[in-house]
């Protein structure tokens, strides 16, 4: 995990949300809003990356990890000191990865790099990330 300053770049202001609607079935319009999992982009605190540059980890609040999937592979990912994140749609708010950009420092200028899936990792796909960083060495 990388512990530098992170720049977010907001598009818009505005945040848009929408409650699920509940009929007479509530459990079937309850079940897909369990697997939407929504953050702030100003909620992120820290980020990793894969040394194959095509997948960044977001690091958010205290305790939350989420894996963004890369359209290719991002130059300079692995060695950037900052990274920015940038919405699209005109909130401020990520759900998936249709949501988002980052934004990659490069020699030539700033890289924009597309996600294309995001996913929240469970508590022991965190924990295994951990200690799989322990053990390389230094």
């Amino acid at each position: 995990m990388k512990t530098i300053a992170f720049l977010c770049a907001v598009a818009g202001l505005a945040l848009t949300a929408s409650a699920p609607a509940f009929g007479a079935d509530d459990t079937a319009a309850a079940a897909p809003a369990a697997k939407r999992s929504c953050f702030f982009a100003s909620s992120i605190n820290s980020w990793g990356s894969d040394r194959d540059e095509k997948t960044a980890y977001l690091y958010v609040g205290v305790n939350d990890v989420y894996r963004a999937e890369l359209f290719s592979r991002c130059d300079g990912l692995d060695s950037a000191l900052g990274i920015g994140v940038q919405t699209r749609g005109g909130g401020s708010s990520i759900c998936d990865g249709m949501d988002v950009e980052l934004l990659v420092r490069s020699p030539i200028g700033p890289q924009r790099c597309v996600v294309t899936k995001l996913t929240k990792l469970t508590p022991e796909e965190v924990a295994a990330r951990k200690s799989s960083k322990k053990k390389k060495p230094g």
